[in-house]
């Protein structure tokens, strides 16, 4: 399901009218942070926290998740057999996961800003999808100097000595 939700995500984003300045590689990055850009990382807070982000980067997550434990009798009707043929249950077939956009991620951004729309703003999630999708986003909404990362904080984690876990 996360998944599904994360294609329509990155399909909407490819058929958006108005797009933002561009995709940028860790380099150009750099470059552009160490000249004052702003970083927003728009992972879950629990991605943030838990995986790390880099020296300075702020997070502002463009959505939200919730895990609800299914009923018990989910998880307790498997056979011996079944929980050996697959090595344990799947943690995932466990939880109902709901998300849900973050309807302040404008107004929070606009904040950071202090509503300079053309405040440079390296955007970057885990991998790059959905913080394409949040620079599409503040793009419609006026912003003019908005750049996704390209391979999000996997790419940044990888080129950066500025990574640390806070």
């Amino acid at each position: 399901m996360k998944q599904f939700f994360l294609f329509l995500i990155f399909i909407s984003s490819l058929y958006s009218d108005i797009f933002y300045q561009d995709d940028i590689d860790m380099e150009d990055a750099l470059e552009l942070y160490h000249d004052g850009a702003i970083i927003i990382d728009v992972r879950t807070p629990s991605e943030f926290i838990h995986t790390g982000h880099g020296f300075g980067h702020i997070n502002i997550p463009i959505l939200f998740q919730e895990y609800k434990l299914k009923p018990i009798k989910v998880f307790t009707n498997f056979s011996k057999m079944e929980i050996k043929k697959n090595r344990g249950l799947n943690s995932r077939k466990l939880y109902k996961i709901i998300s849900r956009d973050n309807k302040n991620f404008f107004k929070n951004v606009l904040e950071i800003t202090e509503g300079d729309l053309d405040t440079e703003i390296i955007l970057l999630c885990h991998s790059g999808k959905r913080s394409k999708y949040a620079a599409n986003l503040l793009a419609k909404k006026g912003f003019e100097n908005i750049y996704n990362l390209n391979g999000g904080f996997l790419a940044w984690k990888r080129g950066s000595k500025l990574w640390s876990v806070d």
